[in-house]
């Protein structure tokens, strides 16, 4: 991660970090999602754990790209929280903008901090988008800034479903095998999708070593693929003694 991508992310509570797939991940991916089975509804498919349903998508949770950027904005002992898709087809709509810094609203869970220059954050969204989202298209969108806002109680109603356009909520404009990466402290939510291609997005969600929003954990043994050393330590539960660098291994 570069100082103008901390600036960005600090600024914006978002960040797009274009190519982080290959096209050989693209294709093997898009063909895993293109053979799962799983019901449509309204338009949308959205399924748990799809890290479970191939080695390449067990390979995401600890993508050589995405690690300085985990490191970065979560700290040496991040953990995954869980993972899941989102897929749509033209005209589907999905939930209207949420999250938001407000840790009464938000369990403690969602929030961000920047201390000496040194970001963290509490649950932060890593999204992979198979298919473009270019301008106009839906999909993910946002309100810049908002992971620091004093007022997010007061975004009117019409605008958080999406019934009037403002011009402080973005769609963030995106390739195939792009990265985009959002504190849950940003208010944010899916616009309906007005693109005639499918939206498919996975997005794999982490946290502060000490703390989880979903409750239940991960299972190394249910995997396809035999499960890294590494993986298994970003796999962990939450718990703070004893911990070590999920990536290293290092003691704390």
């Amino acid at each position: 991660m570069n100082a103008e991508e901390r600036f960005q992310f600090d600024l914006h509570g978002y960040l797009v970090v274009p190519k982080i797939l290959s096209a050989t991940d693209l294709e093997e991916l898009n063909h895993v999602a293109d053979d799962n089975e799983g019901e449509w509804k309204n338009g949308m498919f959205r399924t748990s754990r799809v890290s479970r349903w191939s080695p390449a998508c067990q390979a995401l949770i600890d993508h050589e790209k995405l690690l300085p950027y985990l490191e970065g904005f979560l700290g040496p002992w991040f953990r995954i929280d869980h993972d899941y898709c989102i897929f749509m087809s033209k005209g589907s709509s999905s939930g209207g903008l949420h999250g938001g810094p407000h840790p009464q609203i938000n369990a403690g869970d969602h929030w961000y901090q920047c201390h000496n220059g040194i970001i963290r954050n509490g649950l932060t969204v890593f999204t992979f988008l198979l298919t473009d989202a270019p301008a106009g298209a839906g999909g993910f969108a946002c309100v810049p800034g908002s992971h620091k806002s004093n007022f997010v109680s007061d975004l009117p109603t019409d605008v958080r479903h999406f019934d009037r356009n403002a011009n402080y909520v973005c769609q963030p404009v995106g390739e195939a095998g792009d990265l985009i990466i959002f504190t849950e402290a940003l208010v944010h939510g899916t616009m309906p999708w007005k693109a005639d291609h499918e939206r498919r997005s996975f997005l794999f969600k982490y946290s502060p070593g000490h703390s989880s929003w979903a409750s239940d954990y991960y299972d190394p043994d249910s995997y396809p693929a035999p499960v890294s050393d590494r993986q298994r330590r970003i796999m962990a539960p939450p718990f703070v003694g004893g911990r070590v660098n999920s990536v290293s291994g290092e003691p704390l």
